[in-house]
């Protein structure tokens, strides 16, 4: 069982009540410490500067991807689940992060977190960007 006190999450999320629940279910699991952003840009800026164990990335954004977070905290070695309500399970390469179909559960949302937390990741990150074709 992995312990989840002393981890920093970022939480992107661009629906105001899934972040509110998503939240609630990351505090219920013992996370102190859950940076919810909702914008693009927001999220850019703490995955290049804060301090963040792990990420959970909603992959669209107001209609936009969140692909390029995404290669912003591979570069930084930090650990991702990708959440979506769309099957794009196939577009997400299991050595960069671990998928999260929604709506989740509470068992679902930590699995993914303990499954992203058990990966890591060895040697360069790819030159190719996530999610798009070299």
């Amino acid at each position: 069982m992995t312990r989840f006190d002393s981890l920093s999450v970022m939480f992107l999320e661009d629906e105001f009540l899934i972040a509110l629940d998503g939240e609630g279910m990351l505090n219920s699991m013992g996370v102190k410490h859950v940076q919810v952003v909702s914008t693009l840009p927001a999220a850019a800026e703490f995955a290049e500067k804060g301090d963040v164990d792990v990420a959970i990335l909603d992959l669209n954004i107001n209609g936009e991807m969140s692909w390029g977070i995404a290669d912003i905290l591979h570069r930084r070695r930090i650990p991702i689940v990708f959440a979506s309500g769309y099957e794009l399970r196939d577009r997400i390469d299991s050595e960069i992060g671990v998928f999260l179909k929604k709506p989740y559960t509470p068992e679902s949302l930590k699995e993914a977190l303990e499954a992203a937390l058990a990966k890591h990741i060895i040697g360069p990150p790819p030159s190719n960007q996530i999610g798009r074709s070299p």
